[in-house]
């Protein structure tokens, strides 16, 4: 069992009108999930707390890199999509990310848990212990353990012969 989901939360920011905002966990080199609470997210109570335990319910939004998430056969929702929690889960127009207001606190442990089975079934993740915190929108591809291993598609892997000038 993982350890609990509100332990890798960090706070970037808290402002009256914009409500509170946690880092998205990066679960491998793919899989980003966002847990939010506080006075302007779907939460209950829907109002911001200092103690992230008292909240029952979270708004919950899982977004990948390359692939999207929703990619048919490919995206890491079609693995993840059969799940009890994610009947919810829906993709807002012009979005990246699936995402669910007022989702049980026991529903999002067991949604860390589904995407590191993910993670390491596909082997994007190697330990609960490589699980990363991220700023809001960032790629997760930075942070991977072997950044500089991975795909080098579109000639990203060839090397540039420079011609000297005779």
């Amino acid at each position: 069992m993982a350890k609990d989901f509100r332990e890798y939360l960090v706070e970037v920011s808290r402002h009256e009108t914009f409500g509170r905002v946690f880092k998205e966990v990066a679960v491998g080199s793919k899989v980003l999930i966002s847990f939010q609470a506080s006075n302007v997210h779907g939460c209950y109570p829907e109002e911001t707390l200092d103690d992230v335990y008292a909240y029952t319910h979270w708004e919950v939004s899982l977004r990948s890199t390359k692939p999207a998430i929703d990619v048919p056969k490919a995206g890491a929702w079609e693995f993840l999509k059969h799940n009890y929690w994610a009947k919810p889960f829906d993709k807002p127009d012009f979005q990246r990310a699936i995402a669910a207001d007022n989702v049980p606190a026991k529903h999002c442990q067991r949604i860390l848990e589904d995407v590191i089975e993910y993670a390491l079934l596909k082997g994007q993740l190697e330990s609960e212990d490589d699980i990363r915190l991220i700023e809001q929108d960032e790629e997760v591809k930075k942070y991977t353990k072997n950044a500089s291993v991975g795909c080098s598609g579109c000639g990203g892997g060839q090397k540039t012969i420079e011609k000297k000038a005779d």
